[in-house]
């Protein structure tokens, strides 16, 4: 997930008004327009050795979104915008320098006691933490990338005749920038989603097919029960001539609950995949 938060805050216009008899001072020189980022990485805390547990924690630890609603990561934007002095003499109007600043902040999870979880669970977090990383890291290069555009941008904002038109320009520039990156920033979260959407459903489709062969397996097994407590019952009475019989469904029994116990393995596997691809 990406938050923003942007201060375009452009210095003030400064300098004396101009007077009858007095003539425009020179342009001052124009220096490049420069871009400052930083990037800081914060974690908040997951426990739990199981995964219902696991995902409690994040929950309930996770950051808050503008909307309300919890991310299991976010990217947080601060955006700045600076200029020196200007001197509204000068004819042309020049903005002497601009400065864009942007500071990211990364919000990820962070397991506090990973050496404690069992290892197939160990490992199911930690490919979880790796993709909300990754996913986390393009909104930082979507930003960054965004940022070094809109250093083109102004450069070529920076000149008029009058400075109430070079702020307008600069304004435009910034706003459609701005705009520019959080529909990439949009664009990434609708394609990241469509293929985290494909991985559900693609787990769900051999849950289903996993579910639809434990029923008949289970209902054989039901049914082998009755059948061999019914057997069971005239052994006991006597019936030597149905042991035979008896210990073949004994035995047939045995392999399907095999089967049953291989099936229910998988589903309960599939069950926790789909749980951790939730992201």
């Amino acid at each position: 997930m990406s938050a923003r938060s942007v201060v375009a805050a452009l210095a003030l216009l400064a300098g004396a008004g101009l007077t009858a008899c007095s003539s425009p001072p020179p342009a001052p020189p124009r220096q490049p327009a420069v871009v400052e980022t930083s990037v800081s990485t914060r974690y908040y805390p997951v426990l739990g050795t199981t995964t219902p547990a696991i995902f409690t924690a994040i929950d309930a630890n996770s950051p808050v979104q503008t909307s309300g609603q919890r991310a299991v990561g976010m990217t947080s934007a601060e955006w700045k915008l600076t200029s020196d002095d200007v001197d509204v003499r000068a004819v042309p109007c020049v903005f002497p320098s601009l400065t864009v600043t942007l500071h990211l902040i990364v919000m990820l999870p962070r397991h506090e006691a990973p050496e404690v979880l069992p290892g197939d669970l160990r490992a199911r977090w930690e490919r979880f933490a790796a993709r909300v990383a990754a996913h986390e890291h393009r909104h930082v290069d979507i930003y960054l990338e965004g940022a070094k555009v809109m250093k083109e941008r102004l450069e070529t904002t920076r000149t008029a005749v009058s400075c109430a038109d070079v702020e307008k320009a600069i304004d435009a520039a910034w706003r459609a920038q701005q705009a520019e990156i959080e529909r990439a920033q949009t664009e990434f979260h609708a394609a990241d989603e469509t293929t985290a959407r494909s991985e559900r459903e693609a787990l769900q489709a051999r849950l289903d097919g996993t579910r639809a062969q434990l029923e008949p397996v289970d209902a054989e097994i039901r049914r082998l029960d009755t059948e061999l407590a019914d057997l069971r019952r005239q052994v006991d009475a006597g019936r030597t001539d149905l042991v035979a019989q008896h210990n073949a469904l004994v035995e047939r029994r045995r392999a399907l609950a095999e089967e049953y116990s291989r099936l229910a393995a998988d589903a309960n596997g599939l069950i926790d995949a789909l749980n951790w691809a939730r992201w």
